[in-house]
C-alpha cells in the first residue's frame, strides 16, 4: 500500500497539468501535447522551418507540438505575450510545407482553437508561428492549455 501510495504521490507531480516549456524547432523535435495541460514558448526561439500551410505562408518562425485526437479533447486555448500578431495551425503533416490547415486562428491577446473536423486516432501537428497575413516574420511568447471536458475526480483501489 505504502508502494502505491509513493507512485501515485510522484504521478501527481509529474502529471499535474503544470507548464511544459516550449516546443519543437523542428518536425523531428515536435513536442508532444496532452489534454488538461499548459504549455508555454517563445517562437523567437527557433526558425522558419515550415515555409507554408498549403497556400499559406508561415512568415515567422514555428514551434511544432504533435497530439493524437480523441474525442474527448476539447479545444486549445492561447494567450499571447506581448501582443506580437500570432498564428496557430493544426495539419496533418510537418513539412517544408505542412499541407492546408484543419483548424486555425490568429490573435495579439488570445484565441481560441478549435479541435473539430480532426479524425479519431490520428496524429496532428499544432504549430506557433506568425500570423500568415502578416510579412514582417511576427514571433514572440505564448502560452496555450488544452483542454478535456472530462477529468478523472476519484481513483481507488482495494
Amino acid at each position: 500500500m505504502k508502494t502505491i501510495s509513493a507512485l501515485s504521490a510522484i504521478a501527481a507531480v509529474l502529471f499535474s497539468g503544470a507548464a511544459w516549456a516550449d516546443g519543437g524547432t523542428s518536425c523531428a523535435l515536435a513536442q508532444e501535447i496532452f489534454g488538461n495541460n499548459s504549455y508555454s514558448g517563445d517562437t523567437s526561439t527557433s526558425t522558419n522551418f515550415v515555409g507554408a500551410f498549403g497556400g499559406l505562408p508561415s512568415p515567422g518562425p514555428d514551434l511544432a507540438f504533435k497530439f493524437t485526437f480523441h474525442s474527448y479533447l476539447g479545444s486549445i486555448a492561447v494567450s499571447i505575450t506581448g501582443g506580437w500578431n500570432a498564428g496557430a495551425v493544426i495539419t496533418a503533416a510537418c513539412a517544408g510545407n505542412a499541407g492546408n490547415p484543419i483548424q486555425a486562428s490568429t490573435g495579439t491577446a488570445s484565441f481560441s482553437v478549435p479541435l473539430v473536423g480532426l479524425t479519431e486516432g490520428q496524429l496532428y501537428y499544432f504549430y506557433m508561428t506568425g500570423n500568415p497575413s502578416d510579412n514582417s516574420g511576427p514571433s514572440g511568447a505564448f502560452s496555450f492549455v488544452t483542454s478535456s471536458p472530462v477529468t478523472l475526480q476519484q481513483f481507488s483501489v482495494e
